[in-house]
């Protein structure tokens, strides 16, 4: 019976519910079983997964148990703090090279030129090519993901492990998740970093295939902040083909080569619009800022997306709500061509400092 169990993994910290400690007792009467777990808080909002998957998975390996009875509790507070930190010791820490993990900071010198849409197109194009991936959204004042993928509940919090969101098939955390949808964050410095250090630190990313950062526009504390915690991540520049955002895209991709962000490439957003009526491509914002911009840097133009009125925020990822949209399959390429390049995107992840 601890065999089968053994295959029902908790879903937020992914490991066994055995390894996990969470099996207190197995009753086997006949063919009847009941099954006592405790799950790492009271009130889990989880109760109803294991209640379905663990009569499953008993009844698919022990296929002559006629019922299987499950009973649930919370474990103590040792407990907690043993499977959190057994969790922890999986996943390697700063300075260690067993993460797989490759870090894609995505950002931007100024607002405005849809680099949270890159973001979680490019996240959610990762996923759809069967790669883990978990999406931080890094923007503390403009913070605009949870709304983009309908991942707008409060994080899971085991002992003082944060649960990321799980939204299509993403890892999803964002300052937003933890304040009302309306409210500033009028935080200085020394906040914004602790805010920061905590939500790579202290969340479970589990080792994730990919961590795409959602990063602020500009230059400041945010950005160098990430630049210290992240040491050597890969940094995707976006811009528009306007020449001024091109300007502005310039300058932060020369900050960020500066504290010791790699930068991997150039994505041209809002490149053109295809007009449904006359099938004309038209470039509404100008023409060869991406392509400028790439030359200077001396990277490659990884993309060039076009501008789509399938693009909204209305909690699903234009390459999942849209996957036949022009700018949903740019997206894939861009997906494709970053996975074809594990040994430039490569990265440990820092997690748990």
């Amino acid at each position: 019976m601890l065999d089968a169990l053994r295959g029902v993994d908790d879903p937020e910290l992914h490991r066994s519910v055995v390894d996990l400690g969470m099996v207190r007792e197995i009753k086997i009467d006949g063919t009847e079983v009941t099954v006592h777990l405790a799950l790492t808080i009271a009130g889990c909002p989880l109760r109803e997964y294991f209640h379905r998957v663990v009569p499953e998975r008993v009844r698919a390996e022990c296929p002559e148990v006629t019922a299987v009875q499950v009973e649930l509790s919370a474990m103590t507070d040792e407990e907690r703090t043993e499977a959190v930190g057994g969790v922890r010791v999986t996943v390697p820490r700063v300075g260690e090279s067993g993460s797989r993990t490759r870090i894609i900071a995505v950002g931007s010198g100024k607002g405005g030129v849809g680099k949270s849409t890159v973001a979680v197109n490019l996240a959610a194009a990762l996923a759809a090519e069967g790669h883990r991936v978990g999406l931080l959204d890094a923007d503390i004042w403009g913070f605009s993901v949870p709304h983009m993928l309908g991942a707008t509940g409060r994080p899971t919090i085991v002992g003082d492990l944060i649960m990321p969101l799980d939204a299509h098939g993403l890892a999803v955390l964002s300052i937003g998740n933890f304040l009302p949808e309306e409210g500033p964050v009028v935080w200085r410095g020394p906040m914004l970093h602790k805010a920061l250090e905590q939500m790579l630190g202290d969340v479970h990313w589990d080792d994730r295939d990919y961590l795409v950062i959602d990063m602020p526009p500009g230059t400041g504390d945010v950005s160098i902040s990430l630049s210290q915690f992240l040491p050597n991540a890969d940094f995707l520049l976006v811009t528009t083909p306007h020449e001024s955002a091109e300007r502005v895209a310039l300058r932060a991709a020369r900050m960020m080569t500066k504290v010791g962000l790699r930068l991997t490439g150039v994505v041209e957003n809002m490149a053109s619009f295809v007009c449904d009526d006359c099938g004309r491509e038209h470039e509404l914002f100008g023409t060869g800022a991406g392509t400028r911009l790439a030359e200077l840097l001396d990277v490659p133009l990884l993309a060039r997306i076009p501008l789509e009125p399938a693009c909204t925020t209305t909690g699903t990822p234009t390459v999942l709500a849209h996957p036949e949209a022009a700018a949903s399959l740019r997206f894939g390429e861009l997906a494709k061509t970053i996975a074809a390049k594990p040994s430039l995107l490569h990265r440990p992840l820092p997690l748990f400092t």
